[in-house]
């Protein structure tokens, strides 16, 4: 359980209440959500390469970056080897979303769940594929310090982290006692396309 709430409390300081960085485009949603007990933080990554290497006897894929750097991908599918040669242009894309918002008093929520999926490409259709992984974790709040700006969060197991708030308005949001729902979905997008 102590690595589910290093995992939370990083989630919470990247999204809600720490600076962050993305390599191509950030959301910050906060008070335009349509929920206003909910805080989200939206991150896209893009990246243009090629195929590098194919080998469809062994199903692997080599994709290269613009920057020489290589990564070699086992493609289950064999829809997803049947259109592609080596140099065509490819387009990876992650995206991650995190969502912190309260429970609702007569919520039902496990203390933690996980959840992932895969789609592949259809027989004759563009290669690509896309993973998704969803993770949602319950917490409590346990303290809060306008002063300092922090809050700490209690774990299902008790275990606590203190995390700091970027922004402090954030802290008007939410009081001790409260159970915040903390969910990470991230999707990552490959796709064989022109440039």
């Amino acid at each position: 359980m102590k690595r589910q709430m290093v995992l939370i409390a990083a989630i919470l300081a990247l999204c809600l209440w720490a600076n962050h960085y993305a390599l191509a485009q950030n959301d910050h949603s906060g008070a335009a959500n349509a929920n206003p007990e909910a805080v989200r933080s939206a991150t896209v990554i893009t990246i243009h390469g090629k195929i590098a290497g194919l080998d469809k006897a062994t199903k692997q894929i080599t994709l290269e970056a613009p920057v020489g750097r290589k990564v070699n991908l086992v493609v289950e599918n064999p829809n997803n080897l049947e259109n592609v040669k080596v140099e065509d242009p490819v387009v990876v894309r992650y995206y991650e979303v995190v969502t912190v918002r309260k429970k609702k008093p007569d919520e039902a929520v496990p203390s933690l769940s996980v959840r992932e999926g895969i789609a592949t490409a259809m027989p004759g259709g563009a290669p690509g594929a896309i993973a998704e992984q969803k993770v949602s974790i319950r917490v409590a709040v346990a303290a809060i310090d306008k002063a300092d700006g922090t809050v700490t969060i209690k774990a299902p197991d008790g275990t606590t982290e203190t995390v700091k708030a970027v922004n402090p308005q954030n802290l008007n949001r939410i009081k001790v006692g409260d159970d915040l729902i903390v969910t990470l979905k991230r999707a990552t997008a490959l796709a064989v396309a022109k440039e």
